[in-house]
């Protein structure tokens, strides 16, 4: 009974990474779509909610893997998982730091954007999101099989 519990606690959290990964992709396709219409009011509101949630659910995200999942994959881990997780911890600085240039010129310029501004906003955004779902897709398909075979358990609060 309780090896029964501990195996839905296990596949609750994976369950739960894959449902916020979901998630996350969803927000990042609306950022996407959104940005071809970057002079309509509803795409300022679509990318207005996407920023919002990539600051309240990504970067909590990204500061749970820092601090529970890597450590541990890197503890267990043979040469070719630990080279994944440096490559997933250098994706999240690059994704990190283009949210902080998309910030930077949300509270610079607001949505009152030049050409020039509009062209950064869009191009740098582009690369956030397809730096996302890349991450996303590299922990779904290398790290999160190879901690599910190892049978870890992790704690999953976000």
């Amino acid at each position: 009974m309780q090896e029964r519990k501990e195996e839905q606690k296990k596949d609750s959290a994976f369950d739960k990474v894959r449902e916020e990964h979901k998630e996350v992709s969803e927000q990042m396709w609306m950022l996407k779509k959104s940005l071809q219409y970057l002079n309509d009011e509803e795409a300022y509101s679509n990318i207005r909610k996407v920023i919002d949630f990539f600051k309240d659910s990504v970067l909590k995200h990204f500061e749970w893997e820092e601090h529970e999942v890597f450590p541990i994959a890197l503890a267990i881990g043979d040469l070719e998982i630990k080279q994944v997780v440096r490559e997933l911890q250098q994706q999240h600085i690059f994704i990190i730091s283009r949210f902080d240039i998309i910030a930077d010129i949300i509270m610079k310029y607001g949505f009152s954007l030049n050409n020039e501004m509009k062209n950064k906003f869009i191009e740098t955004s582009k690369e956030m999101l397809g730096a996302v779902l890349q991450h996303a897709q590299k922990e779904d398909k290398e790290l999160f099989p190879f901690l599910e075979d190892k049978n870890v358990d992790l704690n999953f609060d976000n």
